[in-house]
């Protein structure tokens, strides 16, 4: 790991706090104030790292796609020392409860928080935004065991981030869990038959 000087830091910091707060609340509640705030710093401090939100909007959900990925990754391995596929494994972790409620405490996958907001966005964030989404299909392509077109992966984007964001707005936790197990037997079931 490589030692961040002190501007390093903050800049990270503030991609931290900024990650967290659109996850959990979406693009519109990020203010510059707040975040400074909650990343412990000055409001006037933000203009040596950013030259405007928006740019602090388009790294941040740079840096959500990654922490993220990183995260179920780990998940992923988890599921794999269980004998599973990586993709069917990778459904499992990315359709699970942690993951659900991971999204929900501003952390978790920014496709499936952020995904319905991303049109109305500005062109750097948009830029960004299908960014993730190609990352997304990219990694499922990679993962899959047989053949996945381009299509069939962006199918399958849409049906997991559908999923979480469906389940999030499901109050009864019997319903979420029962939901989530569903979503994940079908999508299996899609690329057994695929």
């Amino acid at each position: 790991m490589t030692n961040l000087t002190k501007k390093e830091a903050t800049h990270q910091r503030i991609l931290e706090t900024a990650a967290r707060i659109i996850r959990r609340d979406g693009f519109d509640a990020l203010g510059v104030a707040d975040v400074m705030k909650q990343a412990g710093l000055t409001h006037g401090g933000f203009y040596a790292h950013f030259p405007n939100r928006d740019a602090l909007l388009a790294e941040a959900l740079d840096y959500a796609r990654r922490t993220s990925a990183n995260t179920i990754a780990v998940a992923v391995m988890q599921q794999l020392e269980q004998g599973l596929e990586p993709l069917a494994a990778y459904v499992n972790a990315y359709l699970s409860d942690a993951h659900l409620e991971a999204c929900s405490t501003g952390e978790g996958c920014p496709v499936a928080a952020l995904g319905s907001e991303f049109y109305r966005q500005q062109e750097e964030i948009k830029l960004e935004a299908n960014k993730a989404v190609q990352v997304f299909a990219d990694k499922l392509i990679a993962l899959s065991s047989k053949p996945l077109s381009r299509a069939d992966a962006l199918f399958l984007v849409s049906a997991l981030t559908g999923a979480i964001q469906l389940a999030r707005n499901l109050e009864d936790h019997n319903e979420r869990t029962e939901h989530l197990a569903n979503s994940k037997q079908r999508i299996l079931n899609i690329i057994n038959l695929h």
